[in-house]
């Protein structure tokens, strides 16, 4: 999960930005907004933006069993 979230959304929420105060850049930050990025990636599918870094299918299918796997860091 972690190359996908590094691949897909530290445009926006790496260490030079911090689109609505979200960084994702560690896998302690992606563990913390683990329900977030479930809620944005899969279930409502908004994130990325408009898929503007061409998230697959796959990376969500991959987004959605960690998460139910209780979002683990490694």
């Amino acid at each position: 999960v972690q190359k996908v979230v590094e691949q897909r959304c530290l445009l926006c929420h790496g260490a030079q930005v911090q689109m609505k105060n979200v960084r994702l850049d560690s896998p302690q930050e992606i563990a913390s907004h683990a329900q977030a990025i479930y809620q944005q990636v899969v279930v409502s599918r908004v994130m990325p933006m408009s898929n503007s870094t061409g998230m697959t299918d796959d990376e969500r299918a991959l987004i959605d069993t960690w998460f139910k796997a209780g979002a683990p860091t490694r």
